[in-house]
């Protein structure tokens, strides 16, 4: 804990380097301190400007919406079949409820806008850092390796912000040299296509330098970089495989938001579509078996809990957005409290913004409960995930009443146990961004998608690292045979393929699909990734929407919940808008995504 803490004062110091105004889309006056002459003379300078780059992944007070402490977990949960955003939280929250509903969502929205800000910030900053240590020469870089292993995890973080952007807003500008002029806003935006070969390029170099481990807290090494890359090559396969055939011509923008190309090999040959998603499957593959193979043969934690709070930073986290910056007051992120579980914050409670979609979520875990019995799952995410607790004003924790349960399970998984002496409004909880769970699950799609092209149906080898999921959850495992049962909603006490409102399998790798679908919701619930998958596989609108109705109208005592908004999801919202401050700052050279004014 004490690596940890100096880490984070670190951060906290170099990080007055980089704030103290708003940023613009390429304004630099907040860079002033480090691109001024004489600052990168020295290895340490270079070392304190790349922490303070970090800054832009956690965040701190104004500029939280833009970052993995709140903005990123509200896109990737709100508006999905998992998640949805409290609308009794007043106007600091409307934005979130923008994002929730889909039709009052707008390009004034200010979390897509402080997410662009934030994101463009730090690639700005990664840059700077890039540039330089690209011009030194080689008798520099081979004396000091540091300068590479810096330079490549300046790569990796702009990598990472460009993914992030390039799925929530399509195609967006590529700028590769530090702007040092808050003058300079008249760019275009690259196609989907161009963003991605950008991202793989910084990567490739990242996995050259990256460190194999390292000492310090949420701090990038090799696994990372493969981690990232095997997600960005899935996005990819999945999106030109299910999402583009329903995509509009309006919505890809004259090829800028098109996922429709080939690939071309380094010998100059241009590859069919069929043997282009094949080629991303098979990188998605690749890449995720070579972080597994590091963690081999055990490859996850014992224990689910293993991977959250106090337990952050353990061998299973291949990335993390570090907010434990200490307990005082005032101190730490925002992010744990985005959740439950019921209570007052000051207690240990939660804001309670981010809910789970009550009976969906819970119905996927297999639990018995009585009258007089509290929930007791055969998952063990269960009782960690979800809240069957409530804390009390005195500071006392108690079970949910009986006939009230459905309604108000809530997301704990990112909770405090024992209530901290300070406002929790920020706690000291950091986001799992890459776990190796998820790099399991995306090794058991890719898989299942290429044996599916090669016609051999489900294997075991595609089963194998979805299974390895399951059994820490201590959950039955799949088989070629029980992957293609369905268990309906009601079916509570039965584990396995859960039925997905709204989503319809008729074929052997539809079902496979489903299974990801249904596991990635109970692995990785409230993590940020259901938006993403749900629009990749080319399903966000019917299964959000009929999923949510479900929720709403569920026949039975205490199983409805109306509470939920109703969701009206058009083609065009498998995007977010572009915030109208930057296409206002370009003079028009910036075009807005389909849909949106």
């Amino acid at each position: 804990m004490m690596k940890k803490n100096k880490y984070i004062i670190a951060l906290l110091l170099l990080s007055n380097l980089f704030t103290g105004c708003e940023i613009g889309f390429l304004d630099n006056e907040a860079f002033s301190d480090l691109t001024r002459e004489g600052y990168y003379e020295k290895l340490s300078d270079y070392e304190a400007a790349l922490v303070g780059c970090y800054y832009y992944i956690s965040g701190r007070g104004t500029t939280k919406e833009g970052t993995y402490a709140t903005g990123f977990p509200v896109l990737g949960e709100a508006g999905t079949d998992e998640c949805y955003i409290a609308t009794n939280k007043g106007a600091n929250w409307i934005y979130a409820t923008q994002l929730d509903q889909y039709t009052t969502l707008n390009s004034d929205n200010l979390i897509c806008q402080e997410v662009w800000l934030n994101s463009y910030a730090g690639i700005n900053a990664t840059n700077e850092i890039i540039s330089r240590i690209d011009e030194m020469s080689e008798e520099i870089l081979n004396a000091t390796p540091r300068y590479r292993a810096i330079a490549a995890e300046a790569r990796f973080l702009q990598a990472l912000w460009y993914f992030n952007m390039v799925r929530i807003f399509g195609g967006v500008p590529i700028l590769t040299t530090p702007s040092r002029s808050s003058s300079n806003y008249e760019v275009d935006r690259n196609s989907i296509k161009e963003v991605y070969a950008h991202i793989f390029t910084l990567l490739e170099y990242a996995k050259q330098f990256l460190p194999e481990t390292v000492s310090q807290y949420g701090r990038a090494k090799k696994a990372s970089a493969h981690a990232l890359a095997a997600k960005a090559a899935l996005h990819i396969a999945s999106s030109m495989q299910l999402l583009a055939p329903k995509m509009t011509e309006q919505v890809k923008l004259a090829g800028i938001n098109s996922y429709e190309w080939n690939y071309t090999d380094q010998s100059g040959r241009e590859y069919s579509k069929d043997e282009t998603i094949k080629y991303y499957y098979t990188v998605a593959r690749d890449e995720a078996r070579t972080v597994l193979d590091i963690f081999a043969p055990n490859y996850l934690m014992p224990k689910f809990t293993d991977c959250f709070y106090p337990n952050e930073s353990s061998d299973e986290i291949l990335f993390e957005a570090v907010l434990s910056t200490g307990l005082a007051n005032e101190m730490g992120g925002w992010f744990g409290s985005l959740f439950g579980p019921m209570g007052p914050s000051a207690k240990g409670g939660g804001q309670q913004v981010i809910f789970p979609v009550q009976p969906i979520v819970n119905d996927n875990y297999t639990y018995t409960m009585t009258a007089t019995q509290p929930c007791v799952s055969v998952d063990d995410r269960f009782a960690w995930a979800i809240s069957t607790f409530q804390i009390t004003q005195a500071g006392e924790v108690k079970a949910i009443a009986f006939g009230q349960r459905y309604k108000q399970f809530q997301i704990a998984k990112f909770r405090i146990d024992v209530p901290p002496s300070y406002n929790q409004d920020r706690t000291p909880v950091n986001n799992p961004i890459l776990r190796v769970s998820d790099i399991c699950l995306v090794y058991a799609e890719a898989q299942a998608e290429l044996d599916n092209i090669e016609g051999k149906g489900i294997t075991t080898d595609a089963l194998e690292f979805l299974n390895v999921v399951r059994r820490r959850a201590k959950v039955v495992e799949y088989t070629p045979t029980s992957i293609l049962e369905v268990l309906t909603y009601e079916d509570l006490k039965k584990q396995g393929n859960k039925e997905i409102k709204g989503y319809v399998a008729t074929n052997p790798i539809e079902h496979f699909r489903r299974a990801i679908l249904n596991e990635r919701m109970l692995e990785l619930l409230g993590e940020g990734h259901r938006w993403f998958d749900l629009v990749r596989m080319g399903v966000l609108k019917e299964v959000t929407e009929q999923s949510i109705d479900y929720a709403r109208t569920r026949p039975g005592a205490n199983l409805s919940n109306p509470n939920i908004p109703v969701r009206h999801i058009s083609e065009f919202h498998i995007f977010r808008p572009v915030p109208a401050r930057e296409i206002s700052l370009h003079k028009g050279t910036l075009t807005q995504n389909d849909g949106y004014n």
